[in-house]
């Protein structure tokens, strides 16, 4: 008669104890619910650990083998102590989830603490685009041209950084092209300082040169993003594994944030 729990457990008939105790350690670290995600990991680490138990309790001690471990799982004098390995195995897999939860519920505490610096920071830089500039005097020191790769490899000519006497300006190419005086006008956001725009003089005539790449520009939809996320980390959604994800979300968005906010 063959036996489930051996076939479990990966074990040929004869297998000895430190065998079983080597092949659970093995088949328990792979389906793990910490380790493994897939959806039948819980029902194999309970199928693997009720064999282990089983196994250890019932059968037969190495020097005692004469044959195989042929026993009827069913049979009446093994029904409580297969009802117990299954019990000890529910349990260990109950605790390996609790486990789990309170690992996530310790790392969202800590977000839940960062999302308030998070949210403030973002306040701030929608309060800083829509309040009205501020006018400063400044001189231009330097124009550079910034090249792009492309996928291909090869670099093209996208942007001119024009570095003023306090800010810097990243604005599109091609707009400095002549007799540029060092004089010019820059306006900048009132909380952060961010150049917006600037006026020079190009040729003897005004030019008003706009800010084309920065946290308030390409990447401005970043701002309505964390809130966005915000409100469904807070108010929509209660699974602790959707709102882990959203908080790892919402943390990558932040860091990429203030890489901009600091280069630009």
């Amino acid at each position: 008669m063959s036996n489930a729990y051996l076939e479990r457990l990966e074990l040929q008939p004869g297998a000895t104890k430190a065998e079983i105790k080597s092949a659970y350690r093995r088949l328990s670290k792979k389906y793990h619910p910490d380790i493994n995600k897939s959806p039948d990991a819980h029902e194999q680490f309970v199928a693997i650990s009720e064999a282990y138990r089983f196994l250890t309790e019932v059968g037969p001690k190495p020097h005692q083998e004469t044959v195989a471990y042929d026993y009827d799982p069913y049979q009446r004098e093994y029904e409580e102590r297969r009802r117990r390995a299954r019990q000890y195995a529910y349990h260990q897999a109950r605790e390996a989830q609790r486990r789990q939860e309170a690992s996530i519920k310790y790392a969202l505490g800590i977000f839940d603490s960062m999302a308030y610096v998070i949210l403030a920071f973002n306040l701030l830089l929608a309060l800083d685009y829509v309040l009205p500039t501020t006018q400063h005097a400044e001189e231009i020191v330097a124009v550079k041209a910034i090249k792009e790769g492309l996928r291909s490899g090869v670099a093209r000519y996208r942007y001119d950084d024009v570095s003023f006497s306090r800010h810097g300006l990243r604005t599109d190419k091609g707009q400095l092209l002549g007799d540029l005086e060092k004089n010019a006008s820059v306006f900048a956001t009132p909380i952060f300082g961010t150049a917006m725009c600037a006026d020079v003089v190009l040729d003897g005539q005004p030019v008003r040169l706009y800010q084309s790449y920065g946290i308030y520009m390409v990447f401005g939809y970043l701002i309505p993003a964390i809130f966005l996320i915000a409100v469904f980390y807070r108010f929509i959604l209660a699974s602790l594994d959707h709102k882990f994800t959203l908080a790892i979300a919402m943390t990558g968005v932040f860091a990429f944030q203030l890489y901009m906010f600091f280069k630009f």
